[in-house]
């Protein structure tokens, strides 16, 4: 089940927090001479600034595989689109050519406005 993008974004902040967080105090304890325990730190930033990555990264591959569903209906509406105004060209004082054409525009913007959404 995909999570939704409020879900992502409470998610992404959380891990971004906490890697700031870690971040920090691996400032703070170098700066205090705490080498080791600075080491440590810098150990969980990068192991949440690998979750974060992989989040992104799933984030990406179910939007991949959404979009990738719906090109189909993108070629196909900007293909009509083509056609339409391939058309329009031949005769531009047509005011249903015109009509058509518009009307085949807005389908590929409909579309993709689903594919990137």
């Amino acid at each position: 089940m995909a999570m939704t993008n409020d879900k992502v974004d409470s998610a992404y902040r959380a891990l971004y927090n906490a890697l700031c967080a870690a971040q920090l105090m691996q400032m703070d304890l170098r700066d205090g001479g705490d080498i080791a325990g600075a080491a440590d730190a810098e150990k969980r930033a990068d192991q949440v600034n690998d979750q974060i990555d992989t989040l992104l990264h799933k984030e990406l591959q179910e939007w991949r595989a959404q979009a990738e569903a719906l090109i189909p209906s993108l070629n196909q509406a900007s293909q009509a689109a083509q056609s339409a105004v391939d058309q329009v060209e031949t005769d531009v004082k047509n005011a249903q050519k015109v009509s058509d054409a518009m009307k085949a525009l807005d389908q590929v913007i409909t579309a993709a406005v689903k594919f990137l959404a």
